[in-house]
Formats: structure tokens, sequence, C-alpha cells
């Protein structure tokens, strides 16, 4: 058994202690109201600081994180043409590299037409894969797609990523399983005890490979795997446990696409599937395309399937009032206000930027609100969700949206609770009650819904009962 005392519990913050048993929280209370004696526990003494839920990352790629660690950060450097890209890469050491691999790449300020035949004539005599930082393209050379065993002419330049993600993804990885301990053990100590891997081209294999990994101790997080909506006939028979567990089925629909098609695409997945919902929802378009085909056309057939809307960057104030009765779920992704904010800021003419993951309207409709880091698209700190939402600031220090800020509170809230409601599992994870999951982080100060985060860190993470990470 595991006693934590002298723990202020988050939210009310009232110092008491919890008392934990084969992984679940079985009381809450005064430590002298135990029937146990003391010497016979293993003791945690918090120091009178807070104690959170353990917190859940709502939306995230976790295996592209893991590739990305054999591959070149450009999400720092500015291109503004076509010479200042060839000067970096034919700078870039690629000694012993069998292909050469970027991500974060940004090509939007180069003017100039960045085809294949200018990837071909850089004369690199490598394999070339450059990853856009949103993770939907890719650019290559012919070399590449020689080296994938892919037509070149069967594919638009730049490629759509989910088109050839099983060729370029961490199973090409040299070093695959050491790179999947690293990344558990940063993702622990950051303080998150599940993971949701949202990934649109989820299939059996993929979850083979959680499999093997969670039962190697590669990984000691809970995963929710959502599922690729061309990939769900794989899964028949397939059976979650609290470990690894299938979660919604993932769309991720082309903006051009027509309300019609949608409706037959949904239509035919309920026919065969009566899983839970999540599209991929950035344009106020596509949103509203979503919803009014689910709840205009298609209501009848949703039954109590629950409903997401993943990054939801431009659910403006016409559709909380057009859906606010709707008991929709929102994921936002507001670490990309610090991460990419100054892009938006450079690109404001496209869209509402104040408006942007609209957390405090989301609120006072009373959506339920989650959020993730989107990582590796976006940074996986915790703390820059935080921050975000609390202070709407950027890299550069300026401010988007300074009417949607939230407070402490409510930002931990939809990283806790918020995160496991909209995967049905408020009743095991998200808070801190008896009878739930003991997923549990100590912090090393005491919070308020004032308090700055500036100082605040993990010094214990609790996964299903057991220390996965102290900082002493």
């Amino acid at each position: 058994m595991k006693l934590l005392s002298n723990a202020k519990i988050f939210p009310s913050l009232k110092s008491q202690s919890i008392l934990i048993d084969k992984g679940k929280i079985i009381f809450i209370g005064d430590k002298n109201k135990i029937n146990f004696s003391l010497k016979d526990l293993d003791i945690i003494d918090c120091e009178n600081n807070s104690i959170l839920p353990g917190l859940i990352d709502g939306h995230c790629h976790p295996l592209e994180v893991v590739s990305n660690m054999e591959s070149i950060d450009l999400s720092e450097i500015k291109f503004n043409s076509k010479d200042d890209l060839k000067k970096h890469l034919k700078n870039t050491n690629f000694k012993n590299k069998k292909t050469l691999k970027f991500h974060g790449f940004e090509h939007r300020n180069i003017k100039e037409s960045l085809n294949l035949k200018f990837f071909d004539e850089l004369n690199l005599n490598i394999p070339l894969i450059m990853k856009h930082r949103t993770g939907h393209l890719m650019f290559l050379n012919s070399l590449a797609f020689k080296n994938l065993k892919i037509n070149i002419n069967d594919y638009k330049f730049p490629v759509d990523s989910q088109k050839i993600h099983q060729k370029t993804s961490y199973q090409e990885q040299s070093n695959f399983k050491d790179n999947v301990k690293k990344y558990n053990k940063m993702l622990i100590k950051y303080g998150y005890t599940t993971i949701v891997d949202a990934g649109v081209n989820n299939d059996i294999s993929k979850f083979n490979t959680y499999k093997n990994l969670i039962k190697e101790n590669l990984i000691n997080l809970n995963i929710c795997y959502m599922l690729g909506n061309e990939k769900v006939e794989q899964f028949q028979g397939i059976k979650s446990n609290e470990k690894l567990y299938i979660g919604p089925t993932k769309f991720i629909f082309p903006e051009e696409i027509s309300m019609n098609e949608i409706e037959t695409i949904l239509k035919n997945h309920m026919t065969i599937s009566k899983n839970d919902l999540a599209f991929h929802a950035i344009s106020s378009d596509m949103i509203f395309k979503i919803l009014h085909t689910l709840f205009e056309k298609l209501n009848k057939f949703l039954g109590s399937r629950l409903i997401r809307l993943e990054h939801a960057t431009e659910f403006f104030p016409n559709t909380f009032k057009a859906y606010n009765d709707k008991k929709l779920h929102l994921i936002f992704n507001p670490n990309f206000i610090y991460d990419h904010g100054d892009f938006y800021i450079q690109n404001q003419d496209d869209f509402d930027i104040d408006s942007i993951f609209n957390l405090n309207d989301s609120y006072k409709y009373k959506f339920n609100i989650g959020a993730g880091t989107d990582s590796p698209f976006g940074s996986i700190d915790p703390i820059n969700i935080i921050n975000s939402s609390i202070n709407r600031t950027t890299k550069n220090k300026n401010i988007i949206g300074n009417k949607n800020k939230v407070d402490l509170f409510e930002i931990i809230k939809a990283i806790t609770y918020g995160n496991a409601k909209a995967l049905k599992k408020q009743n095991k994870i998200g808070t801190l009650k008896v009878g739930k999951n003991a997923d549990i982080i100590v912090l090393n100060e005491e919070i308020s819904k004032s308090s700055t985060i500036d100082n605040l860190q993990i010094n214990h993470t609790i996964i299903n009962g057991k220390t996965e990470y102290a900082k002493y």
C-alpha cells in the first residue's frame, strides 16, 4: 500500500491523505483514521504541496514523436528562398545516414515552387524526406521515392503524408525501442499518465506494436488508441484493457469535400461500427460541414456516440450559438498559440485570429473542454498548454485573443477531467476520488487560481498506483 500524506488535493486544495492499494484510491481523509500501521505503508510526504490527477494528453501522435528523434528539426528556422534552403541542406552533416530526414519544415515564405525537380537539383546523392510542420505534407527527392519503392507518378507534389505514412514512420528506425524508452520517460517526468494516439492511419499493426512495447515495459503510460476510419474492420473481436484501449474513430476530410460526401462516409461507417466519432476540425468551414451533417442529416443515426472535434481551432461564436445544446467535446491545442502564434499573426487576414482556441467562450456555452499537445506538431511540455491558456502569449511575446484567457484551474481541469470525459473514462481517471485509478502527480508547490507557473515542477508521477517518477 502507498500513502500520500500532507497533500493539498486539487481542486479544493484541502490538506488530506490518500491511501492507494492495488492501483486504486481506497481512502481520502485524515491519515489518523487509517486502520493500518503506518509502518507497513510506503509513505510519500507531499509537504503540503498540491497534488493533481495524472495529466492526459488528449491528442498526440506518440510514435511520430519517436520517429522524429532520428530526424532533424527545422521548426525554428525560417527559409525565405530556395537559396536559404539549399544552403542549409548542403551544410547538414549526414555522414553515415541512409536517408536524410527533416521535420518541422515551413515552406510558405518561399515564393519559388518547391517541386520534385528542385529537390533533385540539390544533388545530395542521398534519399531526402522533409516533413511539413503540420505533418500533413512531405517533400521528397527522386532517390527517396526509389528507396521507398513507390512510383513518383502516383503522387502529387508535395506528397500527402497519409498516403506514405507507413513507409516513412517509426518502423524504419534503427534505434526504435531505445527512442520509445526515452519518450516514455520524458512524458512521465512531465506528469502525463494517459495519452491519446489520434492518428488517422491507426491500424492493427500499430496497435500490436503498442501491445508489445507495453509487454516489454518500454511504455508505462495508459494509451487510448483512436482508429483510422478506413481501418475499423481490422479491429473486430479486438479487446481493450486499461493500459491500451480503443478510442473513437478518427476522420480527416479534405477541405473541398461536400456535405453529401461526408454524409455518405459517416452513414457507411455507422452501419459497421458503434464507435465514438472524432473529427479533424480546424477551419470554421469544415467545423460547420461536420456539425451540420451530423445534427441536421444524421442525428437519428448517432445514438449515444460521443462526438469530438480535434483541434477546433476556428470554433467561433456563431457556432457556439448554433450547437450549444449538443454534447460536443472540443479538444483544443492552446499550446499552438505559443508554438505557432507568430505565424498566425503573419497570416491573420485568413481568419479571426483573436477567436482561435476559444476556451473561455466554450466554457460559457458548457461544452466539454479537453486539450492536447498534438506533438510532435506542437510542443510536448504541458506547461506550454497551461501558459498559452492563461496568458495567450506567443514566442515573441505577442498576445492573441486576450478575452479568451482562462485561469489555472480551468486549464488543469481541461487536461485532466475534460480529457477523461472526452474518452468516457471520467469514472476511472481525471479526478482524485475513492474508487478511481491511482493516477496522480505531486507538485513542488501549493497552487491557487492566480498562481504563476514559472517554477512549477513535478516531484512524483504515479500511474496505476506505482511511482514511475520521483524527483528525489
